[in-house]
């Protein structure tokens, strides 16, 4: 037994000899562990164990179905948690600021990491078209003519089949598809509240989420929240005792812009608290579905036994962004959301709605997330090592469990919008933190998106970020 134990432990050695010879960088790959037990003439078992102690040891990180990859984000950057003042609520200001830096992200930006979508490259174009190509050609269906309220059939079923493993599944009739996550967002705000409210949010948060609430006179409440864990349940539970807060906008699965998720025990207990106070959670899962978990991470709404969480949803993160497919499940708030969804633009686009029930159909869709969540995961970490390599050591940030961002603190000092501005004149786009709450917590930090796919100009370009700090 002693031998065999000496025997992966070396084996684990010569592994981490060769990283550090090879000069690989984080989400490079290594050898599968069949090619290495050819290689080094030892088991698989062998190897296994070798690289189980490579991972405890946070060197390489194990992907289902697709090996291993190199982690290299030193302990030392990492967040440590900041605990904010008791919020206050807040009227909301920051829309003038959000709508001009991503104008000028996309007028300038040559390498724009402020964009949150994942790249063509990455999604399933061809087996879209076609679906789409489906739609069209069949001119005795309905795609031509004013569809539903509530959505195309064929995508509200297959949307009503993706919820059968939660707790609390929905039907069809539970379901309303919109134009956009950001849509449903809207239309739950404008079921449930009314100018001058306060809605309690995360902080930081996702920066179209205050300009929804600054667009309705609406006051934000921010939550304290965890880098690895989201959402403070004793920072709500304070909040709910001292504020009349009329309705909750969180994310609690791969959280913009941290990349945070909450447990499961966490959720329910949000779920729980919110229900009995009768104060409607409106959950924005738009990235969902990217978390790095070998399964996927259920939503709040999963859990809801109250039929209080306003459940809003969408094909924009995973698909196509471009088609502006979203959904809402809105609870006990249903029938008036549908009315508000009549009254405001009738119905979404028939033909994208079909074509997405259509690829939902084909049965491709959890391998494709699986697979994309795959190829964001190396590039997270490639986009980590770089910061860590080339930012000054002073950084700190938040390594996502899921989702799309890095959230990174710059020195207290250092300005982050004026920073975004000396980057925009260098030809690239990154996030202020200013954007992502009311107050000026954040002004030293800055979103960074791992979306545009990694090579020597996106390396190129955290190397001058990182000149720029």
């Amino acid at each position: 037994m002693a031998g065999k134990s000496f025997l992966y432990e070396q084996v684990a050695r010569k592994i981490e000899d060769s990283i550090s010879k090879l000069n690989l960088k984080g989400g490079d790959k290594i050898p599968s562990v069949r090619t290495l037990s050819k290689e080094m003439a030892v088991s698989m078992n062998t190897v296994f164990q070798a690289y189980s102690i490579l991972e405890a040891k946070g060197l390489i990180i194990s992907r289902p179905r697709s090996g291993y990859i190199i982690n290299t984000v030193p302990d030392a950057i990492r967040n440590s948690n900041k605990n904010l003042k008791p919020a206050i609520p807040a009227s909301v200001e920051i829309t003038s600021m959000a709508t001009a830096m991503m104008k000028n992200a996309k007028e300038n930006g040559i390498i724009n990491f402020s964009i949150l979508a994942p790249v063509n490259e990455y999604l399933p174009l061809t087996k879209l078209n076609k679906a789409v190509n489906a739609s069209l050609t069949h001119l005795s269906s309905d795609n031509f003519q004013y569809p539903l309220v509530d959505g195309h059939p064929r995508l509200l079923m297959q949307i009503a089949r993706r919820t059968m493993e939660w707790n609390v599944s929905l039907a069809i009739d539970d379901i309303v598809v919109t134009n956009g996550c950001m849509e449903a967002i809207n239309l739950c705000l404008d079921a449930v509240t009314k100018s001058g409210d306060i809605v309690a949010v995360e902080s930081p948060t996702y920066h179209g989420i205050l300009q929804s609430l600054e667009s309705r006179g609406l006051k934000a409440l921010e939550i304290a929240t965890d880098p690895v864990t989201g959402l403070s349940i004793p920072a709500l539970k304070e909040a709910l005792s001292i504020h009349q807060i009329v309705a909750c906008i969180f994310m609690p699965t791969c959280h913009n812009p941290t990349g945070a998720c909450m447990p499961d025990t966490e959720k329910i207990e949000l779920v729980r608290i919110l229900g009995e106070e009768n104060i409607p959670l409106i959950e924005d899962d738009s990235l969902g579905e990217l978390n790095f978990k070998t399964s996927r991470s259920l939503p709040a709404k999963a859990f809801d036994t109250y039929n209080n969480v306003m459940y809003c949803s969408s094909f924009s993160k995973t698909l196509a962004p471009g088609f502006r497919i979203g959904w809402v499940s809105a609870g006990k708030n249903q029938s008036q959301l549908e009315k508000l969804k009549f009254g405001s633009n009738i119905s979404t686009n028939p033909v994208l709605q079909d074509a997405i029930g259509r690829y939902l159909e084909s049965g491709h869709y959890d391998s494709h997330i699986r697979k994309l969540g795959i190829e964001l995961q190396g590039q997270m970490m490639k986009y980590l090592s770089a910061i860590a390599t080339y930012f000054p050591k002073e950084i700190r940030l938040s390594v996502p469990q899921g989702g799309l961002s890095i959230w990174i603190e710059l020195p207290e000092n250092r300005d982050a919008f004026v920073l975004q501005q000396e980057a925009l004149s260098k030809g690239i786009g990154i996030c202020p933190g200013h954007i992502f709450s009311t107050s000026d917590f954040y002004h030293h930090y800055i979103r960074i998106n791992y979306c545009p796919l990694w090579s020597n100009k996106t390396e190129n370009a955290i190397i001058t970020i990182g000149k720029l700090i």
